[in-house]
């Protein structure tokens, strides 16, 4: 097996559909999720607790809590949320938090931030490098000019999907700002939420950067060289050739 049939453009064309299709299955997990800033939590309901003479069997439990919340995503994203605007999933809290309180559908909308138009477009971006990947795996369409159009959609939608995580961030620390307790004088509760990209988002760039590699290693090596076949020497028999001798001359 040589170098062109796996890095150039035969093997980008067998392996880019298979990649973009993956970062289409990507859209099904989390793209976005926000979790407790466990750190700044404590030290900011310590402080109030201390204020307001909480006792040692509550700051035991609040700081229990905490604990339990450290990396964990309470409300998640899926890349469909963003692009259609559905619910988000919102995570039931740990025993250590329980208050006896089930999550509604009703909070989930309240955190529904609608659908984000760069996701859309990103979205849009890895539609259209599928669709040049499958006509390429057909024959439709090969060359330079598959492998140029699969590198413009993958390097755009990574561009997209980035700036639309960016912009999801600043929404979301937004509606956190807006929300109850945000009017405390002296109470910043932005500072106690983290915006963390999901590991579905992290999947869907990582297999865009490398379907984007493969076909730029397309546009630099390109299609296999043509084969010439080369006749075998003929075998050598031992025996002389025949002298051919000159034709006598004409009386």
């Amino acid at each position: 097996m040589n170098r062109h049939s796996v890095l150039g453009e035969p093997g980008a064309r067998r392996i880019s559909p298979f990649l973009f299709l993956l970062v289409v299955v990507c859209f099904f997990l989390a793209f976005a999720g926000v979790s407790c800033n466990t750190d700044a939590a404590k030290s900011g309901l310590q402080a109030l607790g201390g204020a307001e003479g909480v006792s040692g069997a509550n700051a035991v439990a609040i700081d229990s809590c905490l604990d339990s919340l450290k990396g964990v995503n309470v409300v998640s994203y899926t890349g469909w949320a963003l692009v259609f605007g559905k619910d988000p999933t919102i995570t039931s809290l740990p025993p250590a938090c329980d208050t006896g309180t089930a999550v509604t559908a009703n909070d989930a909308a309240q955190v529904n931030i609608g659908p984000q138009l760069l996701g859309i477009l990103g979205l849009v971006a890895i539609g259209l490098a599928l669709l040049c990947a499958i006509a390429g795996a057909f024959g439709v369409a090969r060359g330079r000019s598959r492998a140029l159009a699969a590198v413009i959609f993958g390097t755009g939608s990574i561009a997209l999907l980035v700036l639309d995580q960016l912009h999801v961030h600043d929404v979301l620390i937004s509606k956190i700002a807006a929300s109850a307790g945000s009017s405390v004088p002296g109470f910043n509760v932005t500072a106690y939420f983290n915006v963390n990209p999901g590991v579905g988002l992290v999947i869907a760039v990582i297999l865009l950067a490398v379907a984007v590699l493969y076909n730029v290693g397309a546009l630099v090596i390109g299609e296999a060289p043509a084969t010439v076949a080369i006749a075998p020497p003929a075998p050598d028999t031992g025996a002389t050739p025949p002298v051919l001798e000159p034709p006598p001359p004409p009386p």
